[in-house]
């Protein structure tokens, strides 16, 4: 019901492309904010160091944990969880360090995104390996 009310007229896997290739940009975005907001909130000789490892730490993690071909495999709730965990976070230190308009972007951005890819979760998108034939 809520799915025929949200995408009357569109085919479902197409928006779910749209979603996929949106979460990849949402994912750019949380490394580039994690950037950011190190820049903006570390001082002194400690700038160069956090600007650095912040993006990679965000990226190993997304890596490691949440990307479709990750080497831990966690349930789907944990992926959620640490998804809203970085996104919130990110977002949070991003108003903190003078984007608020970006950080709250940052964080409902992905929350709809989150919600369209749950209400498509049973149309295959041309992005995605069929079900069973992946590590996943």
């Amino acid at each position: 019901m809520v799915r025929e009310l949200c995408f009357r007229g569109h085919s479902l896997a197409r928006v779910r492309t749209t979603a996929l290739v949106l979460r990849f940009l949402l994912e750019l975005a949380l490394a580039a904010g994690a950037g950011y907001a190190a820049w903006n909130l570390a001082d002194g000789g400690w700038r160069l160091a956090a600007v650095l490892l912040a993006p990679a730490v965000v990226i190993a993690l997304w890596a490691t944990f949440l990307s479709p071909k990750a080497p831990v495999a966690v349930p789907a709730w944990a992926q959620v969880a640490t998804e809203a965990a970085l996104f919130g976070g990110i977002g949070y230190l991003c108003w903190r360090a003078g984007a608020p308009a970006a950080g709250v972007a940052l964080a409902a951005v992905w929350a709809v995104d989150r919600l369209v890819l749950w209400l498509t979760r049973d149309r295959p998108s041309v992005l995605e390996p069929e079900r069973g034939t992946g590590p996943r």
